[in-house]
């Protein structure tokens, strides 16, 4: 290895050290597609077009296409306004602001058709947190899931038309579920007697995933790309349970089921409409369906004091189902230096109304992007911005009402139409250099 790529390389690793203990993520659902400015800016439609180090996560095939050998770092700002009204009550999520950072690089491998890439990124990851005497207390009251990709890549050109791109992704997780539990058969803890414990269930995971990706040139001004990103099922089965309340054994291990990552396939056409003139479309299908229940067991079993009531665990049904995204980007090159970039995006929501609680507030959504970016010599400096408008949501369930299907658990007495309202800002801000 050259001296070049040996600092290329060095100064790469020794920037994705700190990144695996700094990310916190947040998303609706729980997937984050966004990881570069200029992804941003574009929507993520990027899925054929994309031309920089971030092709290990976009498409590990169009790593043919960067140009020279870069780094390419990222840090975004995620504002998150929420909230959950019923029958005349408020409550708001707390976590309003979020950090993610990512890191790609590329090395081209000279006299060959082969292209090396490395990434650290979080696709995946949300946290929310209440107050803990909100009516909202008995669905959730903090819910974190961190997770932290690190990706090397390898794309081969074997001819000017056609490139296949493949990824091995390492995955380190962790996990934070607490809610509120109530016990109270006759009043629904909507009286102080005492009958009310509360549950924290932590955990970290570790796992593996792989992407793959081909990109077709049937012409010089058009691009066909597909990515294929795997599926991941991170087992939280040796976590710590630790209770409040009167309860027997304040601290309990519990097994978790395993939570799934989906898999997530795209597709994207690009056109170069002119030299200085690019867009691209992209339909994106996650396989959210796989998803279909969280359940924990614990061991050894927690005895709630003043009833003498066993709680051996608990399973909540998610019945999520599969979404299907179009993306839609754009950029106009101003100059040599100065390019200008807009998108737009429609998203479904996974999450049934049966089984919409605080925790994921999600719902369908419009998003509007923006962004610029500017070149001087070796250097490349980004910005994106995304408004994400969230539909509003009304929907009637039991999922503020406690624990369900867990006898003796009771309900909690949280009636009505439950409204849930979100708006998130989305803000990043990379810095590129090129070797």
């Amino acid at each position: 290895m050259t001296r070049k790529s040996k600092l290329f390389f060095g100064i790469f690793v020794t920037l994705l050290m700190p990144s695996a203990v700094s990310t916190k993520a947040f998303a609706g659902g729980y997937m984050i597609p966004h990881q570069t400015a200029r992804g941003l800016g574009l929507s993520n439609a990027m899925t054929a077009g994309v031309n920089d180090a971030s092709a290990v996560y976009y498409n590990p095939a169009a790593l043919s296409e960067v140009q020279g050998d870069n780094l390419l770092m990222s840090g975004s700002y995620v504002n998150l306004q929420n909230s959950v009204e019923n029958s005349g009550r408020k409550s708001t999520n707390k976590h309003d602001d979020n950090l993610l950072a990512s890191f790609f690089a590329n090395y081209r491998i000279p006299n060959s058709d082969f292209t090396l890439g490395i990434g650290t990124y979080a696709p995946f990851g949300l946290a929310t947190e209440y107050d803990k005497d909100a009516f909202t207390r008995f669905a959730a009251i903090n819910t974190e899931l961190k997770t932290i990709y690190i990706t090397p890549a390898l794309s081969w050109n074997p001819t000017q038309y056609f490139s296949f791109g493949a990824g091995l992704s390492f995955v380190h997780s962790s996990g934070v579920f607490s809610r509120a539990l109530c016990l109270d058969p006759i009043s629904g803890c909507t009286q102080p007697l005492g009958l009310e414990g509360t549950v924290r269930v932590t955990d970290t995971a570790d796992a593996f995933a792989y992407n793959l990706g081909f990109l077709v040139k049937p012409t010089d001004n058009l691009k066909f790309g597909f990515s294929y990103r795997s599926r991941v099922d991170l087992r939280f089965d040796n976590a710590d349970a630790k209770f409040g309340g009167p309860f027997s054994t304040p601290t309990v291990k519990a097994a978790v089921s395993p939570l799934p990552l989906p898999p997530v396939i795209n597709a994207g056409l690009f056109w170069q409409i002119m030299p200085s003139w690019g867009a691209e479309l992209v339909y994106e299908y996650t396989r959210w369906s796989e998803f279909k229940n969280f359940t924990a067991t614990f061991s050894p079993t927690p005895i709630f004091l003043p009833l003498g009531a066993p709680i051996p665990g608990f399973q909540l049904p998610e019945d999520w189902k599969n979404t299907s995204t179009l993306r839609l980007g754009s950029y106009y090159a101003l100059n040599n230096n100065w390019e200008i970039r807009g998108g737009l995006a429609v998203e479904q929501t996974p999450i049934p109304n049966k089984t919409l609680n605080p925790a994921i507030p999600d719902a369908d959504k419009l998003t509007l992007n923006a962004g610029v970016g500017y070149k001087w010599e070796k250097f490349s400096v980004d910005l994106g911005y995304m408004a994400v408008f969230y539909k509003t949501r009304r929907v009637t369930n039991d999922e503020l009402e406690g624990l369900p299907a867990t006898a003796p658990l009771f309900y909690a007495g949280a009636p009505g139409k439950d409204k849930y309202q979100t708006f998130v800002n989305f803000v990043t801000f990379s810095i590129g250099y090129r070797f």
